[in-house]
């Protein structure tokens, strides 16, 4: 029972810690990474290199050198893409966290280049 107590107790902490809640990135942040050029990875599975201009628009790159192009924005706390092409058009938003150039969230992994 005192197991189960602590680690309760520890995980409050952590969702508390003001290191935690420093590293989600804010909407002005997010904005921030623009422009920017950036290697993505999804899941671990697909690699992409991202490129994102101020005013919303991007462009990228996979592995297999297949190029589309699409839209950023953010919407509350998170960065949303919708690609032309990819992902059949459809748009995917994940809440980041990091600094430094390397941000992660949703699956995703960024590292800026």
């Amino acid at each position: 029972m005192r197991t189960i107590i602590a680690a309760a107790m520890l995980a409050a902490m952590a969702a508390t810690s003001p290191v935690i809640a420093a590293d989600k990135l804010t909407p002005q942040q997010i904005q921030a990474l623009a422009p920017g050029s950036y290697k993505v990875s999804v899941y671990g599975l697909v690699k992409l290199q991202i490129n994102f201009q101020p005013g919303g628009s991007l462009s990228g790159v996979n592995s297999k050198n297949k190029r589309d192009t699409g839209i950023w924005t953010v919407q509350g706390e998170k960065l949303c893409i919708r690609w032309n092409r990819w992902l059949k058009g459809k748009t995917r938003c994940a809440a980041l966290s990091g600094g430094n150039g390397t941000y992660s969230g949703g699956g995703l992994y960024i590292r800026k280049i």
